[in-house]
């Protein structure tokens, strides 16, 4: 009995030590970005007296959440969170992992929220190949949640085999420089004259339990001018 006891014990403490964990990670990336971007106006020689006003209200902020429920053999599969409206959720947000890009809030109740992954055949984040920063929409075939093509590159794109693949930060969903994998192989997509390339994902989705939901304090103001709508 009191090793049953402590078993049980030892399990929720677990729990609770995830939870800090995945807290304290997020911290530390809203504290990274911050680093960042004082890094850009240093190098961009500007005064330390015009950065601060702005700084933080353009922080992207990281939720975190647990997974509650995956598909990850269907072809348009989605991911079910424990947080939703109640915990300032709102459709539209970028979801990542620890290791990289995961999906999109699609809808949200008071207590969850419904993401589409990028192993859903409807999403296509655009990406950059981290070495060249050549752009190219990424893809899933419908068939193995390992794995995502990145195409419609330009013909002069330039790229090796183990390039990493991360996030272009030209939507309001993801900041740039997330994590999405790593180049493969590459090949001839059907009615397409360029290459695409086989890109494996640093997200395991078959594993996934713990997420972060990013909140982008400016995401309102840039989609409203994206539609060439007036900002008040």
């Amino acid at each position: 009995m009191w090793s049953a006891t402590n078993s049980i014990q030892t399990y929720l403490n677990l729990q609770s030590i995830n939870t800090d964990l995945m807290q304290r990670i997020g911290a530390l990336e809203e504290e990274n970005q911050v680093y960042k971007k004082q890094l850009e106006n240093l190098n961009a020689r500007i005064h330390p007296d015009t950065i601060d006003a702005g700084l933080y209200k353009s922080i992207y902020r990281y939720i975190p959440a647990g997974v509650i429920q995956n598909q990850i053999y269907e072809t348009n599969n989605y991911i079910l969170l424990n947080k939703g409206s109640n915990d300032g959720i709102t459709e539209d947000m970028g979801v990542v992992s620890v290791k990289g890009i995961v999906g999109v809030v699609m809808s949200v109740t008071p207590h969850y929220a419904r993401v589409i992954p990028v192993i859903n055949s409807g999403l296509h984040p655009t990406c950059f190949i981290k070495n060249t920063r050549f752009l190219g929409t990424l893809f899933w075939e419908g068939k193995d949640p390992r794995y995502v093509t990145l195409s419609r590159l330009p013909s002069h794109t330039i790229y090796s085999i183990g390039d990493t693949v991360v996030t272009s930060g030209y939507s309001a969903f993801f900041p740039q420089g997330i994590y999405v994998g790593v180049i493969e192989s590459a090949f001839k997509q059907k009615n397409e004259e360029h290459d695409a390339l086989k890109v494996r994902l640093f997200t395991d989705f078959s594993t996934l339990s713990d997420v972060f939901i990013i909140r982008n304090p400016l995401r309102e103001e840039r989609m409203q001018i994206e539609k060439g709508g007036r900002v008040e």
